[in-house]
């Protein structure tokens, strides 16, 4: 350094700003490891985390050595490959001012001092837990996060001589945000080159001819789905371009029909540069998910449609789920399992009363008996249909019967959270056969319910497969009946065999019916739903439609707010 001199002008409202602690010694230079920082380049900063670590330090500076500037430099450098910007950490001037430190002015030197503590406390924060926050920007968000004490881990990090293993071990470290390192790879490598857009509104089926082929052609030789060698550009859908289409929708969750329409165009019309958009606001959204979601969990993709049970780090169930529609979007969310139920009944939700169930109400009250409600006033007695008003219909609880015909199904899976959502069977099993299943309520449907009420209870004793599937069976419960009814009969023979004159009473057993059976879960198992649209498997690029229309918005905001 020109002039080390400056750096030992201490103000009395250093005293102030708690110099005189019991934190050791700093360790980040010893050639400048007694000198400490003019405090008044600290005290009217307004960014608390910049003040946090300089008090951590003793107000000492910890950039004088080249080799760290070098290190954070390194890093904030390849900040496009974690889906960050350069220039949201102040790269070109840094790089600028490091490259001429020791010529510096002191005025200049504390400046740069303070930028580089500046760049490498955001760069840690945002790397940790994401630029923007969630809970500012959506409603339907719950996620209970913590922030990462990044001057803390700053101080530290500089203190043990390990900033590079700071810097590097910062991001996320599940699956999905490394696959989708490697799609932002993958896509960087496509070559950027405008190829034309489809405006096709009509459909086009094997064998047929349109003016659109050679276009659609060119767009799936370019995402490398139609192999360019040996491949006319004609008007004709050939064999081999279905084979790509079938494999374009299969990496786009569309269903793999071979048939070109909306779904499959919209998908064909996203540039490199919009898919690249695409593949940042997922890494953003992976920064705002828990670092550690559990041991044990059920992790939701919602706009995949898919739910995965994971155990010690292996996938052990995989299953379908319908998920929220637009309008009742299924909410972001983590949270423990509590609980399930068996032949749940179903209390309908003032959301569902007020917009699907009322006005049918009203026009025709037998419509409750049609959904197999009953109405249920505060004394628990029911209120016949034909007695209903909607003046008063806030007065009564609208309940559904267990059966396999309840709007929940055989099973409900609870879960503490404040949107009032489960995970639960379905009486529209036909849904899971569908690509598109954003059809919910807000709820979670499963596709094999009762295969993960066992996974869940995890008790082949007391509550293997077969049992849960007769506990949720009305004929098993008719065929008891029956049995027992046969069982008594026998039993009266026997006795009119003995006693023809004895006068027996005529058997009555009640009807059989599913009754709702509360279970707790013993095991310590996390349930995360999260929205995440584009990935990278096995080399292949993977995107799902954006179903509630999260990712430009997004990505507008990662891009214009510092």
């Amino acid at each position: 350094m020109r002039n080390a001199g400056f750096w030992s002008i201490v103000l009395p409202g250093m005293l102030w700003f708690g110099l005189m602690t019991n934190n050791p010694k700093p360790l980040y230079s010893p050639k400048h490891q007694q000198t400490t920082l003019d405090s008044t380049h600290i005290l009217f900063e307004k960014n608390g985390l910049l003040k946090d670590f300089y008090r951590r330090t003793q107000f000492s500076p910890v950039w004088t050595e080249s080799a760290l500037r070098d290190t954070l430099l390194l890093h904030i450098g390849q900040a496009e490959w974690e889906g960050l910007r350069a220039s949201d950490y102040d790269y070109t001037l840094l790089a600028q001012r490091h490259a001429q430190f020791d010529s510096l002015p002191d005025s200049l030197q504390i400046d740069t001092e303070i930028r580089f503590s500046r760049s490498a406390l955001r760069w840690l924060r945002h790397a940790s837990d994401g630029k923007l926050n969630p809970d500012l920007l959506y409603e339907d968000w719950d996620l209970k996060r913590t922030p990462t004490p990044v001057a803390q881990l700053l101080h530290e990090g500089l203190q043990r001589h390990q900033l590079s293993a700071l810097l590097t071990n910062c991001h996320p470290k599940h699956p999905v945000y490394l696959k989708l390192k490697r799609a932002l790879r993958l896509l960087k490598a496509y070559p950027d080159k405008f190829i034309g857009l489809v405006n096709l509104k009509e459909v086009i089926k094997p064998q047929q001819k349109s003016r659109y082929m050679p276009i659609i052609k060119k767009r799936l030789m370019y995402w490398g789905d139609l192999p360019e060698k040996d491949t006319l550009l004609t008007t004709t859908y050939d064999a081999k371009t279905r084979a790509a289409v079938l494999r374009f929708q299969k990496r786009h969750g569309l269903r793999p029909d071979g048939i070109i329409a909306r779904a499959t165009i919209d998908a064909l019309n996203y540039s490199r540069d919009q898919r690249i958009e695409q593949i940042v606001v997922n890494m953003e959204r992976w920064r705002w998910y828990p670092k550690d979601l559990g041991a044990h969990y059920l992790l939701i993709n919602i706009p995949d449609y898919t739910l995965v049970a994971v155990k010690a780090n292996d996938t052990v169930q995989r299953q379908r789920v319908v998920v929220g529609r637009d309008s009742r979007r299924t909410p972001i969310l983590t949270s423990k399992i509590t609980n399930l139920n068996l032949n749940p009944n179903w209390t309908v939700p003032p959301t569902i009363l007020k917009e699907d169930i009322f006005p049918v109400a009203e026009k025709n009250p037998y419509f409750f008996r049609k959904k197999g409600l009953q109405i249920i006033d505060r004394n628990n007695q029911e209120v016949a249909p034909e007695l209903w008003r909607l003046g008063e219909a806030y007065k009564y609880r609208y309940v559904q019967n267990p059966g396999r015909n309840n709007s929940l199904g055989l099973m409900k899976i609870n879960f503490p959270n404040r949107y009032t959502v489960y995970l639960h069977d379905t009486n529209h099993r036909d849904y899971f056969s569908l690509s598109f299943r954003s059809l919910s309520s807000g709820c979670v449907r499963l596709e094999r319910p009762l295969e993960m009420a066992a996974h869940l209870l995890n008790d082949t004793l007391q509550w293997p497969l077969q049992k849960i599937k007769d506990t949720t069976n009305i004929k098993h419960y008719q065929k008891l009946r029956e049995a027992k009814i046969k069982a008594l009969e026998k039993k009266q023979a026997l006795v009119k065999a003995k006693n023809p004159k004895a006068k027996l009473a005529p058997i009555q057993l009640p009807k059989a019916e599913l009754k709702t059976i509360v279970l707790k879960i013993k095991d310590d198992i996390r349930v995360h739903q999260f929205y995440w649209t584009a990935w990278e498997e096995n080399g292949t690029l993977q995107f799902r439609e954006d179903i509630y229309c999260l990712d430009s918005d997004l990505y507008t905001l990662l891009r214009y707010k510092s």
